[in-house]
This record gives structure tokens, C-alpha cells and sequence, in this order.
């Protein structure tokens, strides 16, 4: 009873359903209409079997019912359908469903499904309510949203901070942050980014499929890595120049040596206390493409840590 709603909640995800039967075309049909799914093309095995290797893959795109199959079949569309670069889910509780559900990338059964069949499966609904599949894909969507989220973050930051430390060790007479500092930085840094998986994702990054590629993120390194530089350098020159000679009273050069050491001390305390701020800036701006706080507030655990 849950099977039309549910059908109409995974187009609105843009997850494609489509029906691999062994039933009769009409049968297949009408089922379908009843149910919402476009039932414009429908093909059967024999005419599967009728169509060349170039034709299929376009066939399959449009095709959203499939009727008369064999088992071997069913794994035939949902290895095309990987071959067309799809993610596919499978679901069926039969025997003439295992070769396709082993085919598939995530393999879908029901708790009165045959030994076989369940034990492949890779998810098995214990209710007979489809509707736990949406929820499912919305649960998995914030994962992997939240997961790409802390691999940009923590990829541009730490990429920008290393060219900063560096450029200020060849640049300063001493060294721009103590090994201590530089540690716990890190901690800090990691405690907060450890709270990402809690963190609230937009509607729209879970209203369509999300995608890993490795070309995006070093884009994405080579853009914020050197803002997140600029700042640093900003920082080493106010610091430098302006805020510790007005503190120590002249220029490093010019210092005795316990003014050395003072200049030091306020210049990595300084830039210590700005990296941590800055990163916890990029952290709040990078977590979502809306105003941060203002279009998109942050999770509850996310704004504690901060």
C-alpha cells in the first residue's frame, strides 16, 4: 500500500524507478499506471533481446518498465545501467531475483524472502513500507554531504597553513609558531571538525544525487588554500611591523635580547589565536554555499564546539 507514495518520494529525490519483471506486458502495465510510473515505453525480454549493443544503453534511459524477463535478463539492464553510469539499488525477494541483486550495487530484500535472496541482500526491510527507502537515501545523502564537507575543510586549511609556515620560516628570523602551538592547533582544529557528521545539511544538497570526484577537490584546494594564505601573510605583516614593535618598542633587529624574545612570543601568540580563528571561519563558511548562521545555522554539537 506504501508502494506509490514511496515511488513518488524517490522521483522527487531524482532516483529513477524502474520495474524488472517476470510478469506479463500487461499486467506490467497496469500495475504501473496505477501506481505513477511512466509507463510511456515498456519493453520485454524478447524485444531486450532484439536490440544491438549501441541501441540498448539509449533504450534503457527512457524504458522505465520491463516485462517477460529471465533472471539473467534482469542482471543484463542493471549491468547496463551501471554501464551508463548509474548507482544502482535493486529490490526483490525470489530467486529469479538474486542474479540482478547480486549485479546490483546495493541489493534490497524483504524479511519473507528466500534464505538465498536475503542473505545477499545489502539492505532488508522488516516492514512492508518502501517509504524506509527514502529515508534511507535522505540519511545517506547528510552522511556523504557532511563527509565531503570535512574533506574540503580540512584539505584547503591545512594546505593554505603548510605554504604560510613555510614562506614565514624562510622569510622570518625565527620560527613563526612553537611546535607546541602548532600541535594544539591541530587538536583544536580536529575536535571541531570531528563534530561535522552531527552537522545540519541544506535541503538542496539532499534533493539530488551527490557525486566524489577527486578533480573538484583540487580545484577547491588551489582556490582556498591561497585566500587562507593571504590572511596569514596579512597577519605576519601587521604582527611583524606594526602590533609587536608598538609593543616591544622598535623593530625586532633593534631589540635587546629579552625584547627578541618578547617580540616573539606576542608575534606567535598572535598568529596562533588568527589561525585558529581563521579556520574556524573557513570551517562556518565552507559548510554550506548559503550565508552561514543566517540562511544556514549549523548543527547543535557544531556550534557548542565552536
Amino acid at each position: 500500500q506504501s508502494a506509490a507514495s514511496a515511488i513518488g518520494k524517490l522521483q522527487a529525490l531524482h532516483v529513477k524507478v524502474k520495474v524488472l519483471t517476470g510478469d506479463q506486458k500487461p499486467v506490467a502495465l497496469s500495475i504501473c499506471r496505477r501506481l505513477g510510473i511512466d509507463d510511456e515505453f515498456c519493453l520485454t525480454g524478447r524485444e531486450l533481446e532484439e536490440l544491438t549493443e549501441d541501441d540498448l544503453p539509449a533504450a534503457l534511459e527512457k524504458t522505465a518498465i520491463f516485462a517477460e524477463l529471465s533472471p539473467r535478463q534482469k542482471a543484463r539492464v542493471v549491468e547496463n545501467l551501471q554501464g551508463n553510469g548509474h548507482v544502482v539499488g535493486f529490490l526483490g525477494d525470489g530467486m529469479n531475483d538474486l542474479p540482478a541483486m547480486l549485479q546490483a550495487d546495493v541489493g534490497i530484500s524483504v524479511e519473507n524472502a528466500t534464505d538465498a535472496v536475503r542473505e545477499s541482500a545489502s539492505v532488508i526491510l522488516l516492514k512492508k513500507d518502501l517509504n524506509v527507502l527514502e529515508e534511507g537515501i535522505l540519511v545517506g545523502r547528510k552522511a556523504f554531504a557532511n563527509m565531503i564537507k570535512y574533506i574540503k575543510i580540512t584539505a584547503s586549511s591545512n594546505f593554505g597553513n603548510i605554504c604560510a609556515i613555510v614562506a614565514a620560516s624562510v622569510l622570518l628570523p625565527f620560527f613563526p609558531m612553537t611546535s607546541v602551538q602548532l600541535l594544539l592547533l591541530n587538536l583544536l582544529y580536529d575536535l571541531l571538525c570531528l563534530v561535522l557528521p552531527w552537522d545540519r545539511v541544506d535541503k538542496e544538497l539532499t534533493e539530488q544525487p551527490l557525486e566524489w570526484s577527486g578533480r573538484t577537490l583540487g580545484r577547491f584546494m588551489r582556490f582556498f588554500g591561497p585566500i587562507s594564505s593571504v590572511f596569514d601573510f596579512v597577519t605576519f605583516w601587521f604582527l611583524y611591523f606594526v602590533l609587536c614593535p608598538g609593543v616591544c618598542g622598535g623593530q625586532f633587529a633593534a631589540l635587546t635580547a629579552e625584547g627578541r624574545a618578547q617580540f616573539i612570543a606576542i608575534f606567535q601568540t598572535g598568529w596562533f589565536l588568527e589561525s585558529l580563528w581563521t579556520q574556524v571561519l573557513i570551517l562556518q563558511l565552507l559548510r554550506t554555499p548559503k550565508l552561514p548562521f543566517l540562511q544556514s545555522r549549523p548543527g547543535g554539537m557544531v556550534v557548542a564546539v565552536t
